[in-house]
This record gives structure tokens, C-alpha cells and sequence, in this order.
């Protein structure tokens, strides 16, 4: 049988990618922490983790951080239907990787809902929509918000909608470096905004439309969603944005379209299959929340890209 207080050291360690942070979290000391995850280590006969920085789940330890945190969402679904068997806050936690664009739009309001409807508190892990799967193989959340299609080994997934994606500039920014449309001469003389130096979707973006490939052009890096509109709105560059965040912008007069290519690219909710009442209602409320925003055009849902 399997001792819970073990497991729980060993996920937050996984989970915080230390022993410090992890002791913090659990309200141990860090050798506390270390012995526990020691023993369970020993009674498996395996290592759990990898001691590197920051700390890596073993292929082992990802079994044991997912088995751990279906755990506690059943726990907390327990602690709802018979409040007085199980002990704690009645709070429960949930692990979901998003997107930094969802995040910023149609996600917004869903921590709120589960938190007033389901006593969750959200653990938000903000990743690349490309690359949010990986953290849901390897059971650091229980479900992610993906442009992959394919499910993961053990997963479910769903359709949620299609983010649309602008070219926007400052009027003054237009006017100088655009004077005669957006070309891929003008667009190397200038400067872009890029989320990390791999930005898929913007180098996806100026190659199709521009033949442009990374390092063609100059480029500021902001890792952050609202930081593309923002440095768009002050003339400092050019960014492609979710159309959402751009609108504002563009109603006040702060932002206008250079050009009007588009690109397409349909969203899908992956998550852990499991028997759950409540985390039936976590998948409802997120695929809600999305259908609330982002069009569903059958036609486009599985094209990536579009040319308006």
C-alpha cells in the first residue's frame, strides 16, 4: 500500500522542480522532504527523480506525479459528497497548462469558475500552445490546451474553437516603415516582437506570407501576451496578435492592420481519462468558456492557416 505522505513529497518536488520549494510548499524542512522521497525511492526500488536543476521527473516518477494528482481531485470530489471524512481546507488543486494567448482571452474566467463552483485553486502553467501536451505526458497537469489533435496515451481530446491571429501596428509605426504596404524589404528594415526566440506561430507567419525566416528581420522579445499589444500600441514594432486582444486597440484608433493575412489555428482540450464527476465539470467549464469566444467554423476547424 501505497504511504500518501511519500507520494505527496515526491510530486511536489516534481512539481516545484526543488526540495526547497517543495519543504516551503508542504511546510517541511528540506531534509524531511529528502527522507521521504529517499523512502519511497527505496520501497519502489527505483529513483523517482532526477537530481539535476531543475529538478526531472524519471519516467517512474511521472506515473507517480499523475497517480498523485488524480488523488487529489478525487479527494477533493470525497470531500464535497462527505465533508467530514476527509481532512484539510476543503480546497482542491488542479494543474492545467495553457497557452499565454488563451490565458490573456476566452480562458480568463474559467480559474474563477472553478474556484466558486468546485472549491479549486488553479495551477496555471503558461507554455507554448505547440508544447502544452508534453506537460500533460508527463503528469504535470491533468489537462492542457493544445494545437495537437492526436491524443495523448491515456488522454482524451476535444475540440475547443479557432484563434485568429492579425498583423497590427501603431498608426505612426504604419506611416513610417509601411508608407507603401507591408513588403518583405520593409519588414527586414523594422523591428517585430517575438514571444521567445522560437516563436513558432510568428515565424510561421512571415514565412508563408513573406518568405521570411528568422533572423531576416529584427526582433524584440516580450514573454508576454499583452506585452505584443502594448509594444504595438507604443510604435516600438509590429506584432500578430490574437484578434480579441488586438480589438480594443484598433476601435480607439491605437492599432491598425498593415496588411490583412490571417492565420487560423484550431485549439484542442487534452485531458486525463478518468472516472470523475467533478473533473467532468473542469472539462465542461473550460470547453464553455471557449465555444463563449472562439468561432467554430466546420470548414476552417482543421486548417492551420488562412489567407483573408
Amino acid at each position: 500500500m501505497i504511504d500518501y505522505k511519500l507520494l505527496e513529497a515526491c510530486a511536489e518536488v516534481i512539481r516545484h522542480g526543488s526540495f526547497e520549494k517543495a519543504a516551503r510548499a508542504l511546510g517541511l524542512t528540506q531534509s524531511a522532504v529528502s527522507q521521504r522521497v529517499k523512502l519511497l525511492e527505496d520501497r519502489i526500488g527505483q529513483p523517482l527523480i532526477m537530481r539535476t536543476k531543475p529538478i526531472a521527473a524519471t519516467q517512474p516518477g511521472e506515473r507517480i506525479l499523475q497517480h498523485y494528482q488524480r488523488v487529489r481531485l478525487l479527494e477533493q470530489e470525497l470531500h464535497d459528497d462527505v465533508p467530514d471524512l476527509v481532512e484539510g481546507t476543503g480546497f482542491g488543486h488542479i494543474a492545467l497548462a495553457i497557452n499565454a494567448d488563451s490565458l490573456a482571452t476566452w480562458f480568463m474566467n474559467v480559474p474563477k469558475k472553478l474556484f466558486d463552483e468546485l472549491n479549486l485553486l488553479v495551477d496555471i502553467k503558461v507554455e507554448d500552445e505547440v508544447l502544452t501536451h508534453q506537460s500533460l505526458q508527463s503528469g504535470r497537469v491533468l489537462g492542457a490546451v493544445s494545437t495537437r489533435e492526436i491524443p495523448v496515451q491515456g488522454c482524451k481530446v476535444r475540440p475547443l474553437g479557432i484563434m485568429r491571429y492579425i498583423m497590427v501596428v501603431s498608426p505612426g509605426f504604419a506611416q513610417k516603415y509601411f508608407p507603401d504596404g507591408v513588403t518583405p524589404d520593409a519588414l527586414r528594415q523594422c523591428p517585430a516582437v517575438n514571444f521567445s526566440e522560437h516563436d513558432e506561430l510568428q515565424n510561421q507567419f512571415f514565412y508563408r506570407f513573406f518568405g521570411l525566416t528568422p533572423g531576416e528581420f529584427p526582433a524584440h522579445t516580450m514573454p508576454s501576451s499583452q506585452g505584443f499589444v502594448t509594444m504595438a500600441e507604443q510604435g516600438i514594432a509590429y506584432a500578430v496578435v490574437e484578434e480579441h486582444q488586438a480589438a480594443p486597440g484598433i476601435l480607439a484608433g491605437r492599432l491598425v492592420q498593415p496588411c490583412r493575412y490571417v492565420i487560423e489555428r484550431p485549439l484542442f482540450w487534452h485531458h486525463w481519462n478518468m472516472e470523475s464527476r467533478l473533473f467532468s465539470r473542469v472539462n465542461d467549464i473550460v470547453r464553455d468558456e471557449a465555444r463563449r469566444f472562439l468561432p467554430t467554423d466546420g470548414k476552417n476547424a482543421n486548417n492551420m492557416e488562412k489567407h483573408q
